[in-house]
């Protein structure tokens, strides 16, 4: 698998539209071809495709917390409370992050930064039919309104991904003396991700303390008045 930042996110997107298929009167299911960029090779070019391609990323202020860490250990478990982790974003599941760690070590990471991922998915098709096909399987199966998600095998992650909108751009075929039409339909896509700020860290137990703890009024108490405090206290 592909683990990594965008490299992760990128091949989800890409297999969600792989599994779509359309039929006609010679051909009773037909896979159609993905691509990450416009293919340009004639026997790339096999209608009906689909494009991928990420166009924005935006930080996600709405999901940012507080400048904290996030631990992982063998014997933590959401319900414990605390800063705890099951997953690194991109890359690791929570049984990988299990595999790193022993009975009394801990895995350490900064908190990530949310940012928010727009893609634009885009269908080509000769045929009206095949064109109606796409439509109505992108909509209703591969990328509804409502209830959208997208599963990230890489970290076990399952995203938010929401349909923000679609709309018809139809083009005149060039190959065909511009005669013909190609029927073109382009989605815009959200999907909620995270930028891992610095890379995992094992932190071992506290075995013990070394030193004295002192009371924070002494420390900050001058000298002479502990003193006068410490005399009083005696007279009594």
């Amino acid at each position: 698998m592909p683990t990594g930042f965008l490299l992760a996110e990128d091949a989800a997107v890409k297999a969600r539209f792989s599994t779509i298929t359309v039929s006609d009167d010679r051909d009773n299911e037909r896979p159609v071809n993905v691509f990450f960029r416009y293919p340009e090779g004639e026997t790339e070019k096999k209608y009906p495709f689909i494009t991928v391609e990420m166009i924005g990323l935006a930080h996600d202020t709405s999901r940012q917390l507080s400048e904290t860490y996030y631990y992982y250990s063998r014997s933590a478990s959401p319900s414990s409370g605390g800063n705890y982790i099951d997953y690194y974003p991109s890359e690791y599941t929570e049984s990988q992050l299990r595999g790193m760690v022993s009975n009394v070590d801990y895995l350490r990471i900064e908190q990530p930064v949310p940012v928010m991922l727009v893609y634009q998915i885009t269908t080509y098709a000769r045929s009206a039919l095949h064109d109606r096909q796409l439509t109505s399987k992108i909509l209703r199966r591969v990328m509804p309104f409502r209830r959208g998600f997208i599963d990230i095998p890489e970290d076990g992650t399952i995203r938010r991904f929401d349909l923000a909108g679609w709309t018809t751009s139809d083009l005149l075929d060039q190959e065909s003396g511009f005669k013909k039409r190609i029927f073109r339909k382009v989605f815009t896509v959200q999907m909620s991700a995270e930028i891992p700020t610095d890379d995992i860290r094992t932190v071992k137990r506290v075995e013990s303390v070394i030193g004295e703890i002192q009371d924070k009024r002494d420390i900050e108490q001058p000298f002479s008045n502990r003193i006068i405090s410490h005399i009083i206290s005696e007279e009594f």
